[in-house]
């Protein structure tokens, strides 16, 4: 060991290790300045450094063998050994010849060319032609699921659950929901810890049957823990069994079983929660505790109306809508205090509004249920949820995403709230924002169609139409014959082919469909209107009146009456168009009066000005819908009403600086989306 820490000292080898440390550290600079100003992928870092490495050894083999050859040379010339004083030279073996031929200094220097030639070739390939790196990217024109990357790893996967539907073990079947409350009580009480990402219940329930292993269940939905259970009930007596399983060793991490009666089971919810977020070293907060062990209602029967009014509400159907309001009173019958069930009649009201063509004075019967259910219990996330819904369809934008965003603070897990502020960023024109909270909404329901396709609508009104219709295609592939598919993909054609294409496509889809649903019908009605095709859009939007149920027209990202009143308006402005253009005039300049903000509530006000034959206050209108957020820039460009108003100096300017800070976005978002690698 002396030896050879002589001959290292003597070979000069700690001046290579320092010239080589110091040159590998510039190195890795220059790499790290071009790998941020050519938006690179995170692997072309390691994959420098290992370059790096691979050469270390290299480098110091060749400085041994090299320098221990000079210095042999030079001792030889004066006739003393290299070795120890007074050792005779030829007493020393030279390095062998094959050694010495090939570590030399200018195969280094070449070996090292040649690894920084390969660094720059992986890069510039992945740069002009989309090449697959070590993460798996894929090559130019393939299509990769554009979720995949979004999925939790390290850290944040292992403080993942899901929490798969709790068996019923009891003997009478219609406890089933019953054993379905406990499951939504035990993830509701998990979602209010907010260091944890809780599976949404709609993800979990397609596995209730499931032939999957724990394994592929977890990786579908990246999740690093799942919690299954079961419920067996008889008369007043419970048991509830729950187990916390690694599903990549299919190890417990924690497993308990409770015994009582069913008045005790909120306590069995509360306790099962707080040993979960425990077992995966959750940091638990005092009032995250606090909120954890509130309880709803102390009355069974009262959660039992509540859970299977709010299976009937999750269908989406009228009859379904009608029947939860229904179970959603008889719980308040059960428990006038229970404030979930106040907000759950007020979310029903709303649906009537959203889909089924009810006025949207519903709304206001709405924010009185959410107001009741606040003063109830003041920390109700979903309370905050549905007084934001019942101003988002009064068009009041910021009020909204003020309320779901106090819902999001309280419970950080609420996947409603979180895809109800994508929809408040999309009407206030920021895509991007739209985006992301569309992001998060869609990790905590990874199963759902919707999830996919809503993040599909703000990539496409950002400008960004090829990546949306990724995201369609991954919804399609998982429910094909999911009919609001045919509409986010007409929003892809209208953005990226114009309205010739889109109604082509959709138009061809109605033969599948059993009676065409309304919103394809107003899509159809609207993208007639943009190729000033009067007779089509007369026509669809008559069937789309014709299908809503209750003869209105269902609240959406348009007013189908101002499309209607267009058509009609081609033959003479009277009858039936003039009564529906003076009732969405009167209906929206309400709504503004009462604090409207949203740019497209604006929008729609302007059309119905514009038709009416008012251009002063339809100017001022369309102008306050440019400044609110409204950023359809397509639809506007498409719109035919608006045929006389482009060149004016003030909507041209207004139009132009929407188009820029669209360009914006879309640039951070990229950059965003690149660093974390999840952009291709």
């Amino acid at each position: 060991m002396k030896k050879l820490i002589h001959e290292i000292h003597r070979r000069s080898l700690w001046q290579v290790l320092g010239i080589y440390l110091a040159g590998s550290w510039v190195a890795l600079q220059v790499v790290e300045q071009l790998a941020e100003a050519a938006s690179l992928p995170p692997w072309v870092r390691p994959f420098a450094l290992a370059l790096l490495v691979i050469g270390f050894p290299i480098v110091m083999a060749t400085a041994f063998v090299q320098e221990g050859i000079g210095a042999r040379e030079s001792a030889a010339d004066t006739g003393e050994s290299p070795g120890h004083p007074g050792e005779p030279p030829a007493s020393r073996p030279a390095p062998s010849g094959g050694a010495a031929r090939f570590l030399t200094w200018r195969n280094a220097i070449a070996g090292g060319v040649v690894a920084l030639a390969v660094w720059g070739l992986v890069a510039l390939g992945w740069v002009f032609l989309g090449g697959a790196g070590p993460e798996g990217v894929a090559p130019a024109g393939a299509r990769a699921d554009p979720s995949r990357a979004l999925l939790p790893q390290g850290d944040q996967r292992d403080r993942s659950i899901a929490v798969l539907p709790f068996a019923n073990l009891s003997p009478d079947a219609d406890n089933a929901f019953f054993a379905d409350g406990v499951h939504e009580s035990v993830l509701t009480q998990l979602s209010k810890i907010g260091d944890l990402r809780v599976l949404s219940r709609a993800s979990m329930i397609r596995y209730r049957d499931t032939d999957l292993s724990l394994r592929e269940i977890a990786e579908e939905v990246g999740a690093g823990a799942i919690l299954q259970g079961s419920v067996q009930r008889a008369g007043d007596r419970i048991r509830i069994s729950a187990q916390l399983i690694d599903p990549a060793t299919e190890e417990n991490l924690w497993a308990d079983q409770y015994d009582g009666s069913v008045s005790e089971i909120f306590d069995f919810q509360s306790d099962v929660a707080l040993a979960v977020a425990t077992a995966l070293r959750s940091a638990l907060a005092p009032d995250e505790v606090a909120a954890v062990r509130r309880r709803s209602t102390e009355s069974v029967t009262a959660l039992d109306f509540y859970m299977r009014g709010l299976e009937a509400y999750n269908r989406f159907e009228n009859e379904d809508n009608e029947e939860a309001i229904r179970l959603f009173r008889r719980a308040i019958a059960e428990d006038s205090s229970f404030a979930q069930a106040w907000a759950g009649v007020g979310d029903g009201y709303l649906q009537r509004v959203q889909f089924f063509g009810y006025p949207v004075e519903w709304a206001d019967s709405a924010e009185a249920m959410a107001r009741t259910a606040l003063e109830l219990d003041p920390r109700l996330a979903e309370g905050y949820k549905t007084l934001g819904f019942s101003y988002i369809v009064r068009g009041r934008s910021r009020q909204a995403a003020a309320e779901w965003e106090r819902a999001i603070d309280l419970n950080p897990n609420f996947q409603p709230a979180l895809n109800n502020l994508g929809v408040a960023a999309t009407w206030s024109g920021e895509m991007d924002d739209g985006v992301r909270w569309y992001k998060r909404a869609f990790l905590l329901d990874p199963n759902n169609p919707l999830s996919r396709t809503n993040v599909a609508s703000a990539y496409a009104w950002l400008g960004e139409p090829e990546i949306a219709q990724r995201w369609v295609d991954d919804a399609r592939a998982m429910n094909p014959e999911d009919p609001t598919l045919k509409f986010f993909q007409w929003v892809i054609d209208i953005e990226a082919a114009g309205p010739e294409r889109a109604n082509a496509r959709l138009e061809s889809a109605l033969p599948e469909l059993e009676g065409a649903p309304t919103l394809l019908l107003a899509a159809l009605a609207d993208g007639a209107m943009y190729m000033k095709d009067a007779d089509g859009a007369e026509r669809f939007s008559r069937l789309a009146f014709v299908s809503a149920p209750e003869g209105g027209f269902p609240f959406g990202w348009f007013d189908g009456r101002i499309t209607r009143a267009w058509a009609l308006s081609r033959s003479g402005l009277d009858g039936e168009a003039l009564e529906l253009l003076n009732r969405v005039r009167e209906e929206l300049e309400k709504r503004v009066g009462e604090g409207a903000d949203a740019g497209l509530t604006w929008y729609t006000l302007a059309q119905a000005r514009a038709l009416l034959g008012s251009r002063a206050s339809a100017l001022e209108a369309l102008e306050t819908a440019w400044e609110n957020g409204w950023a359809w820039v397509r639809s506007f460009d498409l719109d035919p009403i608006f045929d006389d108003y482009r060149d004016e100096p003030s909507i041209a300017q207004l139009r132009q600086r929407v188009v820029d800070d669209l360009a914006r976005q879309r640039r951070e978002l990229e950059a965003e989306e690149r660093a974390s690698g999840e952009r291709r």
